[in-house]
């Protein structure tokens, strides 16, 4: 058995026991584990900010002007394709 597969069945154990259930659904735990999330969201926006910045000021370009890029050159070549297939020429 892997440490996953150990790990998830520990994890659906506690989570059958009615007292970490209790805990669970405390409304200041709910609270906390929502602040928590949302801290993980900020800071990924935060770091994905901040590498952004490095990388205009380093000239260089971001994973998500890459992914636009490939984008358009791929509606491009789809375009050229259509308008060969419409004039039959195969060049």
């Amino acid at each position: 058995m892997d440490l996953k597969k150990t790990l998830l069945t520990q994890a659906m154990k506690l989570a059958q026991n009615p007292k970490v259930m209790e805990i669970a659904t405390h409304p200041k735990v709910m609270e906390v584990a929502m602040k928590a999330m949302a801290a993980r969201g900020q800071a990924t926006a935060a770091v994905h900010g901040a590498t952004s910045s490095v990388a205009r000021g380093l000239n260089l370009a971001t994973r998500d002007e890459v992914k636009e890029l490939r984008r358009t050159i791929r509606k491009l070549e789809d375009q050229l394709a259509a308008e060969r297939e419409g004039t039959g020429d195969k060049s």
